[in-house]
């Protein structure tokens, strides 16, 4: 499954939700506000650091550049990488 993360963990839960519903081999994307996760070290970050061995982590580019930020967890990906993950995945969530 493709998990969609649209909101910052510093104003949502939204992130901390989601996690009860992960599973080995997901993929997690951070879009819009989401993409300070994986920008910087905090407690959301080593959250996000452990679940690295079961799950994908990726960082929507355009996203991270609006904001002025680097990914320093996963993998940054473009909006065609996007739309490339959306279709090989059979099912998604958006968590806004």
């Amino acid at each position: 499954m493709l998990h969609i993360i649209k909101s910052s963990p510093f104003s949502r839960n939204t992130f901390i939700d989601s996690l009860a519903y992960l599973n080995d081999g997901d993929a997690l994307l951070f879009i819009q506000d989401a993409v300070v996760i994986t920008a910087s070290q905090h407690k959301y970050a080593k959250i996000l650091q452990d679940l690295l061995p079961k799950i994908s982590v990726y960082t929507l580019t355009e996203d991270l550049d609006a904001r002025g930020l680097k990914c320093i967890l996963g993998q940054q990906i473009s909006y065609l990488e996007f739309v490339n993950l959306t279709v090989s995945h059979l099912q998604i969530q958006t968590w806004n």
